[in-house]
């Protein structure tokens, strides 16, 4: 098998099409489907389903994770060995979408200009699904917010998070638990770990089965929050960053709630690409608690 071969076939899985395969890796379709129908002869079996978008066959998903594994060491011994030991290839990144909007640019921008040869791929989500991604080795490393992971994950923690409740009206007190069982809250889908708290404020409250709209994107449920559907449950440096657009008003959650920890969650430092390991130098230590963004209500 060519290193060549594996690349493109894990380049087919990740975009789902041969066309976008072929775009990201800057050759024609028919030398991706050449290099894929090869690997399949070699191998004498059937990886990919071709249909929109592709399907990886169990033989294929079993060759996945060699395919990633060798890959990754084939660009992690190039970089080593090359004058500069520039970090090359591709580090795969997760993070929760409030993560994504607040933290990430500066620290994406800084990492891509001292590192241009190295080429990142975001991808947001749950922290649930990132947490499965990272374990199932789709993900080099992923931001989420969660306290334990099981024994395969390494957590550090990265940033501190004040959680607010956010309203399109003032918020003077805590609403009574009447106008919370009327009142609908906007959160993500199960997985995340925002939403959790949520459950957990409401049953501290009695409220035995609130109503949860699911959005797929922040912006949706920022929007609907400033238009008066109902409640949401953000950080407040998330907020701050939609103050221009929206009408928003906030209220700090008790801090055994509140007061939240983003980690980044990672394989075991042993399996680490050299992009994965210069990645994790370049993340800052998290603020002692007194150093967190303020909480600001109103």
């Amino acid at each position: 098998m060519l290193i060549r071969s594996l690349e493109i076939f894990r380049a087919v899985v990740d975009t789902g099409s041969f066309s976008a395969a072929a775009e990201r890796l800057h050759t024609v379709q028919s030398n991706v489907t050449a290099h894929v129908k090869k690997l399949e002869s070699e191998l004498g079996a059937h990886l990919l389903e071709r249909r929109s978008p592709v399907v990886v066959t169990p033989a294929g998903r079993q060759l996945l994770g060699y395919a990633r594994r060798i890959v990754e060491l084939h660009d992690d011994a190039l970089a080593r060995f090359r004058p500069g030991g520039e970090p090359l290839g591709e580090l795969r990144l997760g993070s929760m979408e409030t993560t994504a909007a607040v933290h990430l640019p500066g620290l994406l921008t800084a990492l891509s200009r001292r590192w241009p040869q190295l080429s990142v791929h975001l991808r947001t989500g749950t922290s649930g699904e990132l947490i499965e991604a990272v374990r199932a080795g789709q993900l080099d490393a992923a931001f989420v917010a969660a306290e334990d992971a099981g024994d395969e994950l390494a957590l550090r923690p990265v940033f501190r998070e004040r959680l607010v409740l956010v309203s399109a009206r003032p918020l003077p007190a805590m609403p009574a638990r009447a106008e919370l069982l009327r009142t609908p809250f906007l959160a993500f889908r199960q997985g995340c770990g925002y939403r959790r708290t949520i459950e957990l404020l409401l049953a501290e409250r009695r409220v035995p089965a609130p109503r949860i709209h699911e959005f797929g994107s922040l912006d949706a449920i920022v929007g609907c929050v400033s238009a008066g559907m109902g409640l949401a449950v953000l950080p407040a440096s998330t907020v701050e960053q939609y103050r221009q657009r929206f009408e928003l008003h906030t209220l700090p959650l008790p801090a055994a709630l509140g007061d939240v920890t983003t980690v980044v969650a990672t394989l075991s430092a042993a399996s680490w690409s050299q992009g994965l390991e210069v990645f994790m130098e370049s993340l800052p230590e998290p603020a002692p608690w007194d150093a967190a963004p303020a909480r600001r209500a109103g």
